[in-house]
């Protein structure tokens, strides 16, 4: 049984308002990192376990375990219409036909650091510069803690 070790807030939050969280078996992440040859990270195994089918907290992205396959190939298609050398990565969330996704990188450690794109670079580094994609938070953990703390305070 996979010990919470990052995500204790979500543990600690299953329900908010009506929302509750619904998770995947520890096999079915097993199968799903068999089946496209990934690790995923210790942080977001423990979402897919509190809430990879169902998640109380992040609004309008598409979250969907049964679609995690797709969703990356997809991701990736964009990535490359966009013209970057983006390697490795796990889109865990999309919004509107993958023209904005978040993402991690699959080599950046157990709770990696979140990443937001944004096609035909939608987005302004701190030098003001158009760019595709920017660091969003530090950690997995810190953008679950973030959408739990919004999500609790839109409820």
């Amino acid at each position: 049984m996979m010990q919470i070790e990052y995500l204790t807030k979500m543990k600690n939050t299953p329900k908010i308002g009506k929302r509750e969280n619904e998770g995947v078996s520890e096999e079915e992440i097993s199968r799903l990192e068999n089946k496209l040859n990934v690790t995923l990270p210790k942080a977001y195994k423990e979402f897919l376990l509190l809430g990879g089918r169902y998640d109380n907290i992040i609004n309008n992205f598409e979250l969907d375990f049964d679609g995690l396959e797709s969703m990356q190939k997809l991701a990736k298609e964009k990535v490359e219409t966009e013209n970057l050398d983006l390697k490795n990565f796990w889109c865990f969330a999309e919004y509107g036909d993958f023209d904005s996704f978040m993402f991690f990188l699959l080599n950046d450690g157990e709770n990696p650091a979140v990443y937001s794109f944004i096609a035909e670079k939608g987005l302004l580094n701190d030098k003001n510069e158009p760019v595709s994609y920017l660091k969003f938070r530090n950690s997995f953990n810190e953008y679950i803690d973030r959408c739990i703390d919004e999500a609790l305070n839109d409820k």
